[in-house]
């Protein structure tokens, strides 16, 4: 039996509602996608940066990060994670979203 690790950030209700804008659908390989450019330094603060790979987009193709617009996050390993504490604040409100391939 496979173990899924579980992260959990205490972030604030504020935190947790702009990167929740910005979590990508379970059926597609990226955890977060299409975060505008200028959110670029605050993002990248708040999530984990282990095994975390970020692809710069612009007009839906992969560009260079000097000529982005958008930007989307991927993770080689997968994880539950919850943007609030354990029993609170999660991203779609049901429990810890599991984000990744199986």
């Amino acid at each position: 039996m496979k173990v899924i690790p579980e992260v959990y950030c205490a972030y604030s209700p504020e935190k947790r509602e702009l990167l929740g804008k910005y979590v990508s659908p379970k059926s597609e390989c990226s955890y977060f996608k299409k975060i505008p450019m200028e959110l670029y330094r605050e993002v990248t603060r708040l999530l984990p940066m282990k095994h975390r790979r970020i692809v710069f987009k612009a007009k839906s193709k992969a560009v260079r990060k000097e000529l982005a617009e958008t930007f989307a996050i991927y993770y080689s390993r997968p994880f539950l994670l919850s943007l609030g504490r354990p029993g609170a604040g999660m991203v779609t409100g049901g429990g810890p979203v599991y984000f990744g391939k199986s």
